[in-house]
């Protein structure tokens, strides 16, 4: 039985602070493989630069259009995004995972491109519709109806509620990974996270409350 995306997410929500994500950290032991990657790429192989956009091309589109809620310009950073790590393969030092560093790089140009655009509400199908896209008619239908019901509980939380919770729960980063994406303390993660969970599970309950199923 398929859970309803706001059922669904109130299971994230329970999660919160029940597993050792907050607690992890990016070791440099960890193997990475596409370290492998980012050092084709310092020594110029272009189908390097492939390889990484095909793998975490659609992760950070979905990240970047939770944040400016326009795929065209979501898009369009995510090409800037790839062109500034191509050119700088060379100055990645490994101390974090691949997928954060471009996550960094991806936020620091979206952060720039909002100076003339300002996003409305996170865009659930870009952070949902990405991890599952085989559905019937009806399954499309409830799905629909189901996103219109969570975009309607993350439109009332802040900006950076909603950019915390699509890293945690869409990206799946451990709380040191976000705090480096932000740039901000793990305490401050640990914070918004809680607001966020708290917020968006009252107005989730209140939402199914208003439902007869």
């Amino acid at each position: 039985m398929e859970l309803s995306l706001s059922t669904w997410c109130l299971l994230l929500i329970d999660t919160l602070g029940a597993n050792d994500y907050m607690q992890q950290s990016w070791s440099t032991s960890r193997a990475d493989p596409d370290v492998g990657l980012i050092d084709a790429m310092a020594a110029g192989d272009t189908q390097a630069l492939d390889q990484l956009y095909e793998r975490y091309g659609g992760q950070i589109l979905a990240f970047l259009m939770a944040r400016l809620n326009n795929r065209a310009l979501a898009e369009e950073v995510l090409q800037d995004t790839m062109l500034a790590a191509w050119r700088n393969a060379a100055q990645f030092r490994g101390e974090s995972s691949v997928k954060t560093w471009l996550l960094v790089i991806a936020r620091n140009r979206a952060i720039n491109t909002q100076r003339r655009y300002q996003p409305q509400f996170v865009d659930v199908d870009a952070a949902y519709d990405l991890a599952s896209s085989d559905t019937g008619p009806q399954e499309l239908v409830e799905r629909e109806f189901d996103k219109a019901r969570v975009r309607a509980a993350l439109e009332h939380l802040s900006p950076d509620q909603r950019e915390v919770l699509v890293l945690f729960f869409f990206q799946q980063l451990t709380g040191p990974e976000i705090a480096e994406v932000l740039n901000i303390s793990i305490g401050t993660v640990k914070s918004r996270l809680h607001r966020a969970k708290e917020a968006l599970r009252r107005m989730i309950l209140m939402q199914e409350g208003g439902f007869n199923e």
